[in-house]
C-alpha cells in the first residue's frame, strides 16, 4: 500500500469521496486525514521497537567526547535492553552513567574497565575514548517512511507513493478512530479494534523469548544431567 491507498481505504470506510491525490489535495477533509495519519504513525513509532526500524550501528571512535556524529540523525531511541559494545575489545560498556559518577571518573582521569557511557548534549559519550576502536549499538530509527516505496527512508510523508515501514493496516485502523474522535463521533469500537490489532502485530513482531547471556549451563541443563539411556 501507499499513502494514497491508505487514505482512499479510510475514506471508503468513513463514507468520504476517495481522492485521486493526497499531497496536492486542497480538500480540508483530506488535509485533516493526512495530518492524522502522521500522528497515528508517530504514536506507533513510540509504542514499540519495530524490528523493521531496528538498526545496527557500527562506528569508529574518534577520541572526541562526546562523539560528534553519534547517534545519527535518524536516531529515535536505543532498542530496549540493548547494550553498547566495544567490538575491538570484545566487551560491553557500562551505562548509562549518572552525571555524578561520570564527573568523578572523568575528573580523576581514571581508567574504568569496561568503559562507561552516557548521553551528553544529545550525543553519545563514552570514557575512555580511544581513537580507532570499533563500537556497536542498536537503535530504533525515526525514519518510518519508505520514500516512493523504495530504499530511501524519511520521517514525514512527501509523496502519494510513499509507504509506511510498519504494518499499514494499523495506520488505517488508527486513522479511522482518530477521525471519528476529531468529528465528535463515537469511536470506542474503532479504538478497541485498533488496540487488538496493534497487540497482535506487536506480538508477532517481538522475539518469542528473551535469552539470558549468563546461563550457567547451555539451555539451563543441570551439571549432572546425562542424556543417555541406562540398559539393564
Amino acid at each position: 500500500m501507499s499513502l494514497l491507498s491508505i487514505i482512499q481505504n479510510v475514506c471508503a470506510e468513513i463514507d468520504l469521496d476517495q481522492p485521486a491525490a493526497v499531497m496536492s489535495s486542497a480538500d480540508p477533509q483530506i488535509r485533516q486525514l493526512l495530518i492524522l495519519s502522521t500522528r497515528a504513525a508517530r504514536d506507533l513509532l513510540k509504542d514499540h521497537d519495530w524490528s523493521v526500524l531496528t538498526t545496527t550501528r557500527d562506528f569508529t571512535a574518534t577520541g572526541v567526547i562526546p562523539e560528534p556524529a553519534e547517534p545519527p540523525s535518524d536516531f529515535k531511541r536505543f532498542v530496549a535492553n540493548s547494550m553498547i559494545w566495544n567490538v575491538s575489545r570484545l566487551w560491553s560498556l557500562n551505562g548509562p552513567l549518572e552525571p555524578g559518577a561520570w564527573d568523578r571518573l572523568t575528573i580523576l582521569n581514571s581508567n574504568p574497565v569496561p568503559q562507561v557511557w552516557r548521553m551528553l548534549g544529545g550525543k553519545l559519550a563514552f570514557f575512555p575514548n580511544d581513537t580507532g576502536e570499533t563500537l556497536r549499538y542498536e537503535y530504533v530509527s525515526s525514519n518510518w517512511i519508505a520514500v516512493g516505496g523504495g530504499t530511501t527512508y524519511a520521517d514525514n510523508w512527501a509523496n502519494d507513493t510513499d509507504t509506511a515501514r510498519f504494518p499499514e493496516d494499523l495506520l488505517e485502523l488508527s486513522l479511522i478512530w482518530r477521525w471519528k474522535r476529531a468529528k465528535g463521533l463515537d469511536y470506542g469500537e474503532e479504538l478497541e479494534n485498533y488496540e487488538r490489532a496493534k497487540e497482535a502485530a506487536v506480538g508477532a513482531d517481538r522475539a518469542a523469548q528473551p535469552m539470558s547471556m549468563s546461563m550457567p549451563y547451555r539451555g539451563e541443563v543441570p551439571e549432572n544431567y546425562w542424556p543417555g539411556t541406562i540398559t539393564v
